[in-house]
């Protein structure tokens, strides 16, 4: 199907250890979307020096390619991501 994305990526409860995106342009942003039900997810952006409240419905744009970022472990519920 038509997209705007060069691709889509889906991550279903999994830690996502602090990283940056290879393969992405420094010039476009990513957007990151929480879903599942029953989290208190953690975006890390150890670059900003920041943690910022990820629950289900959080979306979030920034550049992978640049930032670094990550989502440790988020206690109970399910959680996935749209990237």
């Amino acid at each position: 199907w038509p997209s705007v994305f060069s691709g889509i990526e889906v991550i279903v409860n999994q830690e996502t250890q602090n990283h940056w995106d290879p393969g992405a342009s420094p010039s476009f942003y990513d957007l990151l979307v929480s879903l599942g039900k029953g989290h208190q997810a953690i975006l890390n952006l150890p670059d900003l020096g920041a943690e910022l409240h990820y629950p289900p419905g959080t979306m979030v744009y920034i550049s992978g390619k640049v930032l670094e970022h990550g989502v440790p472990g988020w206690g109970d519920g399910e959680r996935i991501v749209l990237a």
